[in-house]
């Protein structure tokens, strides 16, 4: 099946398909600033826009003007590194709603916040093995119940949402589950897509992470992932099997990115983003030759435009390019 959807995505790309990786987006990056007239590049990046970023200092250090990385990955971090990190990142999230959750009287759980998780563990399990109808005819089961999950745990603004969820499921219904499965995945109510997403997140992967295929590695990984992250690593696990089927395998190494040469940078970690966990931040602000580390205490993934610290700091370095003389720990 992972043999045929790579096949498949080569008919459809071409050979463009084997040039996606973020070395040769970064250059890309650079095509369109000159394009633009621009002598240096000034660039926000979120996420795996924050990769790009380093990616491009990296390459260019001397056209790169004022840089901020927010919600960063960590250059070095393997495949597997990255799995694992972000199992535990959505679990302490998952933690941090259920220790909310449980002050409240309309909360779906009764009892302590392991005692919740337990549940919900068992309830991915029950989804897995008995999979619940939908209006339309689709079944819920475990992938797509993960995918419901983690969607509002990116920001805590929409944990009401995780409320609804887990009360209808318990309840044998699936709406509020496929709404948010559906708007995770960017699918529409007729069942086409408006975007291809995540099979772009797929391919740009392959390229940019070598992948282990050996079965007996992905085993003792699996474990790992069961053993640190009870409700969600079991559900993440065996990701190793795509990549090494894929038409174009990655040539590039997990290495630290210093980028020597380069002006200052800011790179802002939120300390409990699941997507994105604040280790890499500070990993990546350390690797940087003139990384600069821009703290926010919340929950979350991404910190711009949610913290007024944060956005008061970015904006005062994009503007007026002052760089704060500590990290200012929003």
């Amino acid at each position: 099946m992972n043999a045929d959807f790579g096949q498949g995505c080569l008919e459809h790309t071409g050979p463009l398909l084997g040039h996606i990786d973020t070395v040769s987006a970064a250059r890309d990056l650079d095509l369109l600033r000159a394009a633009l007239g621009d002598t240096t590049l000034s660039y926000l990046g979120y996420s795996y826009g924050t990769y790009l970023g380093a990616r491009y200092a990296e390459l260019f250090p001397e056209k790169a003007g004022r840089l901020v990385l927010d919600g960063a990955i960590d250059p070095a971090a393997t495949e597997f590194d990255v799995t694992l990190t972000q199992a535990r990142g959505f679990e302490s999230a998952l933690t941090s709603y259920l220790d909310d959750c449980i002050t409240r009287d309309d909360c779906p759980f009764t009892g302590g916040a392991d005692a919740a998780r337990t549940r919900i563990a068992q309830l991915l399990r029950d989804l897995d093995a008995h999979p619940l109808p939908g209006k339309d005819g689709r079944l819920l089961g475990a992938a797509t119940m993960f995918s419901a999950i983690i969607l509002p745990l990116y920001n805590e603004s929409n944990w009401s949402y995780l409320d609804d969820l887990f009360t209808e499921v318990r309840a044998g219904k699936t709406d509020t589950a496929f709404f948010l499965a559906d708007v995770y995945n960017d699918r529409n109510a007729d069942g086409s897509y408006s975007s291809n997403g995540s099979e772009a997140f797929l391919a740009i992967n392959c390229l940019d992470y070598p992948s282990d295929g050996d079965v007996a590695t992905m085993r003792t990984e699996a474990a790992q992932l069961a053993q640190e992250a009870p409700v969600f690593g079991p559900w993440m696990a065996y990701g190793g099997t795509l990549c090494p089927q894929w038409p174009f395998l990655s040539s590039i190494e997990r290495a630290p990115i210093t980028a020597p040469g380069s002006p200052d940078i800011l790179v802002v970690g939120t300390t409990n983003d699941p997507a994105t966990p604040y280790v890499w931040a500070k990993a990546l602000a350390g690797q940087l030759e003139n990384g600069h580390l821009v703290t926010h205490r919340g929950e979350g993934h991404t910190a711009y435009g949610e913290s007024t610290c944060v956005t008061d700091v970015v904006d005062a370095f994009l503007v007026d390019g002052r760089v704060p003389a500590s990290d200012p720990v929003c």
